[in-house]
């Protein structure tokens, strides 16, 4: 009740349609748990090992209508990571992955979709492109999968946006030389705008994981990075302020924007291309 309260006083302070998003993976990862009077939820694991597309309907379906009862309109899920390894102690380890198999992964997401897209709820794929075969957790530091990441770790992505399911894209903290030799994904245009985009067709919304995450924070500047992410291609900029609490912080990332489009350093142009996308995406909850 506190929560859909908080979420209807800010919509209506808003002059603007608000994104008002959680990470409801559902298992450990359910921001909106038991401990605060919310429903118990099945992990993405509990999910693929049943198999059954029909009942992650029905399971992400009552996530979605939790979600929409509490004011939430997106959900940053779900999980497609392939589980390459399921020791990764940030993925397969704490079951964030639907399967090994991405065949298994793709059907699973896509019902786990449909279930939040008929509910009202627009969703998340997270986390590009690939995070299941790491070894290391990007919270923490830097992560390299450059030795273990597969090609078939994109399959999801080219499938589920194939099927017009996708409405937003989530980027992964994780350096793969193999698809950028200089950058970790989310700062990375090659992976971005050349993979995601122009390689895969995907023309939505795309958000960086937690700017504050350690895999970022100790090796750029912020300043440095939320440039970077941008002109990467990424639409918004995410910081869950939790890691390295700033009450300014959203002030200070349009701040910086504002600062690299007044010096050349982004265009114009490029602001206003995810404006568009961001603009889409909120109608789709009309």
């Amino acid at each position: 009740a506190q929560l859909a309260a908080l979420n209807a006083s800010l919509r209506e302070l808003a002059p603007t349609p608000l994104l008002i998003a959680v990470d409801q993976e559902g298992g450990l990862v359910a921001r909106l748990n038991e401990r605060h009077g919310f429903p118990p939820t099945l992990s993405a694991q509990e999910l693929g090992e049943q198999n059954d597309p029909a009942f992650t309907y029905a399971a992400a379906s009552q996530m979605a209508q939790t979600l929409k009862a509490a004011g939430v309109n997106h959900n940053f899920a779900p999980v497609v990571d392939v589980n390459t390894n399921p020791d990764n102690p940030v993925i397969g380890a704490i079951g964030r992955s639907f399967s090994a198999n991405p065949a298994v992964v793709t059907e699973q997401a896509a019902a786990f979709m449909r279930a939040h897209r008929d509910n009202g709820i627009t969703t998340t794929l997270k986390h590009f492109p690939g995070h299941g075969s790491s070894r290391d957790d990007s919270h923490l530091g830097f992560v390299d999968v450059t030795e273990t990441w597969q090609p078939l770790e994109l399959d999801p992505y080219r499938d589920l946006i194939a099927q017009g399911l996708v409405d937003s894209v989530m980027t992964a903290h994780v350096f793969n030389a193999q698809l950028d030799p200089e950058t970790v994904a989310t700062l990375s245009k090659p992976i971005i705008t050349g993979l995601l985009r122009e390689q895969l067709g995907f023309d939505g919304v795309v958000f960086s994981d937690d700017m504050q995450m350690n895999a970022i924070a100790d090796n750029y500047g912020f300043e440095e990075a939320v440039v970077a992410t941008v002109n990467a291609g990424v639409d918004v900029v995410a910081v869950g302020n939790n890691l390295d609490y700033d009450p300014r912080v959203a002030a200070k990332i349009i701040d910086i924007l504002a600062a690299a489009v007044a010096d050349g350093r982004l265009s114009e142009a490029r602001i206003d291309e995810s404006y568009r996308r961001i603009m889409a995406l909120k109608a789709r909850w009309n």
